[in-house]
């Protein structure tokens, strides 16, 4: 039962990962106008933060009913709440992406949060994939 579980939680990771690096590479391939804009805000940018937002709604139920199905009170330890810190961190970076890209048509100047969240999304995948696999040792 906890095969199919971890084979979902990782997915999620993945997809999630993905799509914040994916919307790193655009922002960084973009020109210099775009950049002043806060990069491309049509196609692909928002394609790439609905693709982590999927892989975050496949990561987080997957994850707390692991926790609860697996973890006992030796597996909660202080990397695996570094591990949550992060995944916490790349939530709100990749929710805040998609609210900037629903609201950057409307409002361009606010398009300019993407060269920040992006990147912070990204990192914070990194990191969360680095804690896991402390926590897991």
């Amino acid at each position: 039962m906890i095969e199919p579980l971890v084979i979902l939680h990782l997915l999620g990771l993945m997809l999630g990962a993905a799509g914040s690096f994916g919307g790193v590479v655009i922002l960084a391939l973009a020109s210099p106008s775009q950049k002043a804009r806060g990069g491309p805000v049509r196609g692909i940018g928002p394609a790439m933060t609905r693709m982590s937002i999927t892989g975050l709604i496949m990561l987080w139920p997957s994850g707390i009913v692991l926790m609860i199905g697996t973890a006992g009170t030796q597996a909660l330890n202080v990397m695996f709440w570094m591990k949550m810190v992060f995944a916490a961190m790349a939530t709100f970076a990749t929710v805040s992406a998609e609210w900037v890209y629903g609201r950057a048509r409307r409002e361009p100047k606010v398009a300019r949060l993407l060269l920040s969240l992006s990147p912070l999304a990204a990192l914070s995948y990194v990191l969360a994939v680095i804690f896991t696999v402390l926590a897991a040792r």
